[in-house]
This record gives C-alpha cells, sequence and structure tokens, in this order.
C-alpha cells in the first residue's frame, strides 16, 4: 500500500524528522532512522548523494569531514572508502563505530516499517547517471510509493521522473514567484517544501486547492525553539500563525529537527499526531 503524504483532510498531520531524529542521534544514520520511528513519527526527510563508484548513500554535505572521522568528498570517494570512517563518533562518544548508511538500506527498512520517506537528492555532477542509479533501487527495492523525491533543483529530480514517472516530486521554494502556484505545477510536483519566511496563507490555500501536499520546514533551533526566534525577528507571534495553518488544514508536513517540539505544535492545532 502506498504510504499517504496528504493527510491533512483526515485530521492528521505528519510529525517529518529532519535528518531522523537528530537532536539526539547522528544525523542521516540509521540510529537516527530508528530512534525517529521509535518517538512516534512515520515521516522522515534524509540526503542524498552518488560515491565515485555509483553508490548512492545518504549524506547531507558534499564532504564528510563534518560528520564523521574522516576528511573527502563524497563523489571523489568509493563506497569502500566511505566505509572506513566513523559517522557517529562526531556526534558523541556512544555512538562510535555508526557507518554511514546505504540508500538501499534505508529503503528497505521504510518498505518493512512502513515509513513514508522525503528523500532531498543533493547530487551536483552527473545527474543523468545518478537518476539511473536512484530509478534501479527505487524499483529493486519497491520503495517508490514509500518516496518523496525532494530537491532544489528541479531539474535533477525530473530526469529521475523521466525515467519513472510514478516516482511523486516534493519541490522547495526559497523565493515568491509572481504566480508561485505555476512555478510549483510546472515541476512536475505533487508536494510541495516551504519555508516561513517564502509563504503566505494564500499560497497554502491555492497548494491545497491544487491538490498538492505541503511540508513546511523550520529550521535549527539554536538554543531555543525556532519558533521563538522567528517571533523575535518579525516582531509577532509567529507561533500563533503556523499554529493556526496547521488547524486550519494548510499543511500535511511539519519538518524539523526536534520531535517532542513537532508534536507539541501539532498537538496545540488539536490535529493527530502521525
Amino acid at each position: 500500500m502506498a504510504f499517504n503524504f496528504n493527510v491533512s483532510e483526515q485530521n492528521r498531520i505528519l510529525a517529518n524528522s529532519h535528518r531522523g531524529y537528530s537532536t539526539k542521534y547522528p544525523e542521516n544514520t540509521m540510529p537516527a532512522f530508528i530512534g525517529a520511528l521509535e518517538a512516534g513519527t512515520r515521516s522522515i526527510e534524509l540526503d542524498v548523494a552518488m560515491s565515485k563508484d555509483e553508490q548512492i548513500v545518504v549524506i547531507h554535505d558534499f564532504s564528510i569531514e563534518r560528520v564523521s572521522n574522516g576528511v573527502g568528498y563524497v563523489e571523489q570517494m568509493t563506497l569502500a572508502e566511505l566505509q572506513q570512517y566513523d559517522y557517529g563518533v562526531s556526534f558523541a562518544p556512544e555512538f562510535a563505530d555508526t557507518p554511514i548508511p546505504l540508500l538501499k538500506e534505508v529503503l528497505l527498512w521504510a518498505v518493512e516499517n512502513d515509513v513514508g520517506l522525503v528523500v532531498e537528492a543533493k547530487q551536483r555532477r552527473n545527474h543523468q547517471r545518478f537518476a539511473e542509479v536512484l530509478v534501479n533501487l527505487l524499483q529493486e527495492t519497491n520503495a517508490v510509493d514509500n518516496v518523496l523525491l525532494l530537491g532544489f533543483d528541479h531539474v535533477l529530480i525530473n530526469r529521475v521522473k523521466t525515467l519513472l514517472p510514478e516516482v511523486k516530486l516534493q519541490v522547495v521554494t526559497l523565493a515568491r514567484y509572481h504566480d508561485q502556484l505555476a512555478a510549483v505545477l510546472a515541476s512536475n510536483a505533487s508536494s510541495v517544501c516551504v519555508e516561513y519566511h517564502y509563504v503566505g496563507k494564500e499560497d497554502l490555500i491555492a497548494y491545497k486547492k491544487a491538490g498538492l501536499s505541503v511540508r513546511l520546514y523550520l529550521h535549527e533551533s539554536k538554543g531555543e525553539p525556532i519558533l521563538k526566534t522567528y517571533n523575535k525577528k518579525y516582531g509577532y507571534d509567529v507561533e500563533n500563525e503556523i499554529i493556526g495553518w496547521l488547524s486550519e488544514g494548510l499543511i500535511d508536513m511539519l519538518s524539523h529537527d526536534d520531535i517532542p517540539y513537532l508534536k507539541y505544535l501539532i498537538d496545540k492545532s488539536g490535529k493527530k499526531v502521525y
């Protein structure tokens, strides 16, 4: 059965854990994904790129320094070279020996556990080959119905859709165009990822009327709940505004690093966490 990413009309909102439960576990690792599921979320955002020997791995950055004890660029390293390093110890000593995940491993796990994945394509070059390898993985694992393929690069993710028309796309909007809805629909999207700074209520209404699912991404918290930071930036109650959007069914998926905070916001809206 296909995972349902469009749940607002069912009085539910997907709590989407950003890079897994990344405030408690090393980001984009199996412990973070398993931890997110155990914490009560059924939707996870993750990032992928392709190694030198055409293996798609789960990692956010183009290089491995920030999240591992190694040095190098993903596209210049083979899988064996990437696997030499530890992707947990830089987060906390208790996560030593955490490996870099293969996307195939995560897809199989998601299918088995009925998890919806928002998979962001981070590939900068070799787009056609990346698309071919990704399509093969989605078909081999029977995971296409569990995936929204996310991209800032709408051209890249459409290469995948050309090869596999049934794949669902989620496009990122980091500007407000004159005809925002037309721009999203022209990218063959069935879902849109928005940030508070670049979206208005009228945009959300238009997206929902067009049948799109909507994911609202909240930035990483820096010492206080992120919406408190937004309140200070804009000088008004952003948290209450977003809770209103949630309660009106304009958001299907709320995405953030802090799962308890996601649940708090969804609970405040009167919707059910999914």
